[in-house]
């Protein structure tokens, strides 16, 4: 009878448990990356507690025993947040984070550049890439990434309608202000003239863009069924100036055509540009960190590592994410590759706490700990009926 005490407590003991863990799984249904839990409940007995008919020997009971809990790695709910930082996997991968000189795993994606431009999550936990060695660097901003250098025009790409209509005198088109940017950084323009050849073909010639400025270059570009005939499609000049280091630029005609509509150009592009301080920065679905700056260049930075585990049993909690237990093999690699998975930038991945699913485990365990209660009230009970009837006897 006394034994029945013990078991009862046993069940107290183990029901209490798994209250404290589906609290904890209510209490971190709103944590990014969260994943739940569940208690293990095990069966307690001893050898020989009776004959059996046969001869054999019976197991008795003794209650209950709590396991290891079991850690539920389901995926969560995908969040949208808006941060070009924030990162959901959609795979088996785990971003891998660095915690004083520990390594640590989490699902959560929640990142940001700190004080001193490294990426870390919201605990702080350095964010690791793959360097080109394959070895896990940390994600840091450093003095490359926070400008972008100026950047010589080489080539000019233009675009629009030349008047082929042949006429007495020639008709001849102006381009003037055409942007060209030095080694330093700095603008400069010059003009261009189309001097009508007939037969389809134009001299070129190409000026300073200051008053009275020099002349440049000359070429000429011939058309042949109203587009850039093979050969004469480019001209090189080289930009000279007082104080300017010369520097050679190309002209581009393969958007140009010949029509009798009346001349009308423009210049589509040049590739030159100015220099430019970091204004923003974001993770691409790649991984790839990217950096903007003031002057419309992009530029890409480190590239996130991503690991995977053969089972989930080689990992382990620890404060808010996940250790590899001893022995256990990981793999690194990036979003895209194998089976490590996709990312989403802008989103995050939620707590994976299914509400329906906690509840009806909090009654489960609550009838449990009621039951424990009871068979511990009725044998206190007999105990004390037995102490009554030794008492009068």
């Amino acid at each position: 009878m006394f034994d029945t005490l013990f078991i009862g407590t046993s069940g107290l003991l183990s029901h209490a448990k798994g209250l404290r863990v589906v609290g904890n799984n209510l209490a971190n249904v709103n944590t990014p990356g969260f994943k739940s839990a569940q208690l293990q409940f095990g069966e307690m007995f001893e050898q020989g507690g009776g004959v059996l008919p046969g001869g054999g020997q019976a197991n008795q009971g003794t209650g209950v025993s709590t396991l290891a809990t079991k850690v539920m790695f389901r995926a969560g709910t995908e969040q949208s947040t808006g941060n070009a930082l924030d990162l959901s996997i959609n795979g088996n991968g785990m971003f891998t984070v660095k915690r004083d000189e520990q390594l640590l795993y989490t699902r959560a994606g929640e990142f940001q550049f700190d004080a001193e431009n490294v990426l870390v999550n919201a605990a702080g936990d350095k964010v690791q890439a793959l360097d080109d060695k394959g070895k896990l660097v940390d994600i840091k901003l450093d003095t490359a990434l926070n400008r972008s250098m100026p950047k010589a025009t080489s080539v000019i790409k233009l675009a629009g309608n030349l008047t082929s209509t042949v006429a007495t005198p020639a008709v001849d088109a102006t381009l003037n202000g055409l942007t060209v940017i030095d080694a330093n950084g700095v603008s400069h323009t010059v003009n261009l003239s189309f001097k009508d050849l007939t037969g389809g073909s134009y001299t070129v010639t190409v000026t300073d863009g200051v008053t009275g400025g020099a002349t440049l270059g000359t070429g000429t570009v011939k058309f042949t069924g109203g587009f850039p005939a093979t050969g004469f499609t480019t001209m090189n000049f080289n930009y000279v100036s007082t104080g300017v280091p010369s520097f050679a630029v190309q002209l581009d005609f393969n958007a140009m055509q010949t029509s009798t509509a009346a001349s009308a150009l423009n210049m589509a592009s040049q590739d030159g540009h100015v220099a430019g301080v970091r204004t923003d920065q974001s993770i691409d679905e790649e991984g790839t960190v990217v950096v903007r700056y003031s002057n419309g260049e992009t530029a890409k930075g480190p590239r996130l590592a991503l690991a995977e585990f053969l089972t989930e049993g080689d990992l382990e909690q620890q404060g808010g994410a996940f250790k590899k237990r001893s022995g256990a093999p990981v793999r690194y690699g990036h979003a895209g590759d194998e089976a490590y998975g996709t990312l989403a930038s802008g989103r995050r991945e939620g707590s994976n706490v299914d509400l329906a699913e906690e509840f009806g485990n909090l009654i489960l365990m609550q009838r449990g700990y009621q039951a424990s209660s009871h068979v511990i009230s009725t044998a206190n009970d007999m105990i004390q009926q037995l102490f009554d009837m030794k008492g009068n006897r």
